[in-house]
């Protein structure tokens, strides 16, 4: 054969070898598109069985599980279930992590979230299906009342216990959840003692409503609780015409003498930075800023802890340029100026933070203020002023004597008026009262000479309370905790604000939304309230644990 004969034939046979090549390549795509899953081919079917029955095994592993979280959850208590029981999108205890599921398609030893992460387009088909189910098998969850909502603490539930136990049949019971704060404070009141009236008032019970007040007051409380003009009063302050105005002398900060057209008088402290401001980190107690939002505050936790021994306050929206300039005497007025952005300001004159590097501003006229009613006239009422036994040094280098040693209550006792009547336990109700607010400054109080030595303290200057709402003021709760005592009444109100239904910081909410310049104090501040009643029961349960009496912790000594 020649040369050209054999190319071509070996061209020829190439050729056929190509076309062979190519027909193959046609025939595999072929067979790959009717056997992938999802296509036209008619596989679908035949796939689709071992995805069906890998969704089944899904399911029967997750509700073993589920079934596994809830016996587990059985075994635990409530405090336990919330941190560690977790939906099955989520994280699970160590001990359900290395379940085996054996026929469940989970091979020995296999972590559980793993196996989740694999499986992720399958959890949310599954989820849906199960979705009631679950819901079912939740146990449900008990919801806790009262300051120990979110500040329970162990010791103090058992005493609370005790407590609840101990006295179940008389006037200081807790009842259950359906009896609330208000009915025990209206029990407790109603038992009170009220005692003679300033004598200067029994023929001039009067019309208006700063008249009405000064008539109720009593030897063992300054109003009645159920008295409707103490109300008017608040009502009156925040809303009649202003006629006079003028500086209060002394004091370390400015305050006013406000005058109304009924010729009732209040002391008028200013609003000086926002609610949300605290106490500056570095500055000492008695440098403090005075705070108008906690002149009424206070107000509100004395009537509610039923004490009523503080002088009726209501917040007020003023207008500078009409309410207070115009009627400002000559020595006030000189001080009144417009800032560089035309604020209308004042500063007053006194010891401290009174000139123009500290004025008191409008927005650019608008002021908000606190008003507090006056108690009568000393002429009418004459007040004895006493140093409290535990006052501070109101020095930057050295501390007072009951900060140093712990004995200075049993020094006290020996001691007139402290060593009979109810002055005394007074004094402890004011440390309660001071370690609730915040207030260090604490250094003197009042009392009605007329009454002599049996008769209820005057809280009078809350300005510098409620200025830390992270910071629990210890020492406040000296007298306290240096004496183990507290009053029988005060304990049985504390621990039903603890127990609930209502907590300290829900019925002060409620309380300061009625006042005009509501919102009065921030959450943090009213939160605060509960964590310090928890903390004041624990003092009064370590008094106990430390082998002392009841009865010589717990005093009841008739006050209510």
């Amino acid at each position: 054969m020649d040369k050209h004969m054999i190319l071509g034939m070996l061209k020829c046979r190439w050729r056929n070898i190509l076309w062979l090549l190519l027909m193959i390549v046609v025939v595999l795509n072929a067979a790959i598109f009717f056997t992938v899953p999802g296509t036209k081919g008619g596989s679908e079917s035949k796939k689709e069985a071992p995805k069906e029955n890998r969704l089944e095994r899904v399911a029967s592993h997750l509700q073993v599980l589920r079934k596994r979280l809830t016996a587990n959850f059985n075994s635990n208590s409530l405090n336990q279930h919330e941190s560690s029981h977790l939906d099955i999108k989520g994280e699970h205890n160590t001990d359900d992590r290395n379940y085996q599921g054996g026929n469940d398609g989970i091979e020995d030893g296999t972590d559980v979230r793993q196996f989740e992460n694999n499986e992720r387009d399958h959890v949310d088909f599954v989820e849906t299906q199960n979705a009631n189910q679950r819901q079912n098998q939740r146990p449900p969850v008990s919801k806790q009342y009262g300051s120990r909502a979110n500040y329970s603490i162990p010791e103090v539930d058992e005493f609370v216990k005790l407590f609840i136990l101990k006295y179940e049949d008389a006037i200081f019971g807790q009842g259950g959840m359906e009896y609330r704060y208000m009915d025990l404070l209206s029990k407790l009141t109603s038992h009170r003692t009220r005692g003679a009236r300033l004598k200067a008032y029994i023929n001039k019970r009067g019309q208006r409503a700063w008249e009405r007040f000064h008539y109720g007051i009593r030897q063992h409380e300054l109003y009645d609780s159920n008295d409707p003009s103490i109300n008017r009063l608040l009502r009156d302050l925040s809303t009649m015409r202003i006629v006079g105005v003028e500086q209060k002398d002394g004091g370390t900060q400015i305050k006013l003498m406000i005058t109304f057209e009924d010729d009732s008088l209040a002391l008028f402290k200013p609003m000086r930075f926002p609610r949300d401001q605290e106490t500056l980190p570095d500055h000492f107690y008695f440098a403090d800023y005075e705070r108008h939002v906690s002149e009424i505050a206070s107000f509100h936790l004395d009537r509610i802890l039923g004490f009523n021994r503080v002088p009726p306050t209501v917040g007020r929206l003023f207008n500078i340029s009409h309410d207070l300039q115009p009627y400002a005497n000559a020595k006030l007025a000189k001080t009144f100026f417009r800032s560089p952005v035309g604020n209308l300001c004042f500063h007053g004159q006194c010891s401290y933070y009174c000139d123009s590097s500290h004025p008191i501003c409008g927005h650019p006229v608008m002021l908000e203020g606190s008003l507090a009613a006056f108690l009568p006239p000393m002429l009418m009422a004459k007040r004895k002023t006493w140093r409290n036994p535990w006052k501070r040094s109101y020095s930057k280098h050295r501390k007072a004597y009951w900060e140093v040693y712990n004995d200075l209550c049993q020094k006290v006792q020996v001691k007139s008026p402290y060593n009979e009547g109810r002055r005394l336990l007074d004094v402890l109700d004011m440390s309660v009262y001071d370690f609730l607010t915040g207030n260090l400054d604490r250094h003197h109080y009042e009392t009605f000479r007329e009454f002599g030595n049996d008769t209820f303290l005057l809280h009078m200057d809350q300005g510098r309370g409620f200025g830390k709402a992270k910071y629990d003021c210890v020492s406040c709760l000296a007298p306290v905790r240096q004496c183990c005592m507290i009053r029988l009444s005060t304990l049985a109100k504390l621990v039903k604000m603890y127990q609930g239904p209502n907590s300290l910081s829900e019925l002060m909410r409620s309380s300061l939304e009625n006042d005009p310049i509501s919102p009065v104090l921030t959450e943090p501040h009213l939160d605060a309230l509960d964590r310090r009643l928890s903390k004041i029961l624990s003092v009064i349960d370590g008094c106990l644990r430390q082998g002392k009496s009841w009865n010589d912790v717990v005093i009841d000594d008739g006050v209510t």
